[in-house]
């Protein structure tokens, strides 16, 4: 009986630690993240870290593993395009990019947005990625000097719990300085 009882409070234990560990994560201070030249930040709630290995050529990299939410955001420099590019053939190249990318891909329209002032378009991608079902937020933006991409991303089970997560990640963006 009593190795009943050991085991049972050491499950409760268990338990309690893992919730508690759930709810101190929620509870962290939000963090801003720079890209490496301090040009451009996002701001990520309690819960999230840096994830280098996320992407090879993303300025800023983060997730909530315990939620399954991902951000990277990728810059790329408006010379390196044609002179003829503007926002929206931007977000057709890549959109045409991430539908590529993904199997049975179904993806809604971009839309007009701005985050902090600055021009966007945004759209919603769902697909299968590595055999595993994704649900992606990615919002283009149009600096002075820059093209960005926001890409969220969680699990398609979680798309509708993470969502406003995504979204508040994706409207945290700021650039920083007259040379962006």
């Amino acid at each position: 009986m009593r190795k009943q009882i050991k085991g049972l409070s050491g499950l409760a234990l268990i338990i309690f630690a893992v919730v508690a560990c759930k709810q101190l994560q929620t509870l962290g201070r939000p963090t801003v993240l720079k890209s490496p030249d301090g040009r451009f930040q996002l701001t990520v709630p309690g819960g999230w870290s840096e994830r280098p290995a996320l992407h090879e050529s993303a300025t800023i990299k983060a997730a909530n593993l315990l939620q399954e939410t991902y951000v990277i955001v990728l810059t790329d420099n408006k010379s390196d395009f044609a002179d003829d590019t503007d926002l929206d053939k931007f977000t057709e190249v890549t959109r045409r990019q991430m539908l590529r990318k993904a199997t049975d891909a179904d993806a809604t329209e971009p839309v007009p947005v701005s985050i902090n002032g600055i021009d966007g378009r945004q759209y919603e991608l769902d697909g299968i990625v590595n055999n595993i079902k994704v649900s992606y937020l990615v919002t283009a933006l149009e600096t002075e000097s820059n093209y960005h991409q926001i890409v969220t991303w969680t699990l398609q089970s979680r798309k509708a719990k993470n969502h406003d997560a995504l979204l508040e990640v994706t409207r945290s963006f700021l650039a920083n300085g007259p040379q962006n």
